[in-house]
């Protein structure tokens, strides 16, 4: 098993658990015992599978279909805009991502609650690309979340001048954590 599977099955649990939502808790009273319901997670791993020849995910993906034009959507925008009714901050493919790479909790608690500004979200290559800063300390304190919306592989970039004014820490999507030169810009 190559080392960023883990990460992406993290994913795949999270996505999974988000797309049935509430349903998931309660089988139609006349399911027969054993079947869940069948929802959008449902239709979407049978569109997986049966796209694998499309230009969407493998079936070695765990993303649905659509996940990465979702993602991609994002471009141009600021993390708190809007596609579809949700800031890029609270979708579950960024929750899941930041999770999956970002073990060290302090970090992530950053991450996901400071507020502050932000730049337009891009794309850089093939990669969707955020970056934010703590409000008032920006240059001293900043995050930068990049996702390949084909396989949800999340790297993480955070840097924390009182920490190390030199070198950024990277967490990335494979397991590893490593230290680069420089900020997060």
């Amino acid at each position: 098993m190559t080392a960023y599977r883990l990460p992406l099955l993290a994913l795949a649990a999270a996505l999974a658990l988000a797309a049935c939502g509430a349903k998931a808790d309660k089988a139609p009273a006349d399911a027969p015992a054993g079947d869940a319901p069948a929802g959008d997670g449902a239709a979407a791993t049978a569109a997986t599978k049966a796209g694998a020849d499309d230009a969407g995910p493998t079936e070695t993906s765990p993303l649905p279909p659509t996940a990465g034009t979702k993602l991609a959507a994002y471009a141009g925008k600021y993390p708190f805009d809007k596609v579809d009714g949700v800031a890029w901050n609270d979708h579950a493919l960024v929750k899941a991502g930041i999770a999956a790479s970002v073990k060290d909790a302090t970090v992530r608690k950053a991450i996901t609650t400071l507020e502050g500004p932000a730049s337009p979200i891009e794309m850089r290559g093939d990669k969707v690309v955020s970056w934010s800063c703590e409000a008032h300390n920006c240059g001293s304190h900043q995050w930068s979340v990049q996702i390949d919306p084909r396989t949800g592989a999340t790297d993480v970039c955070y840097y924390d001048e009182a920490a190390d004014a030199a070198k950024s820490r990277w967490f990335l999507a494979t397991g590893k954590e490593e230290k680069r030169d420089g900020n997060c810009q």
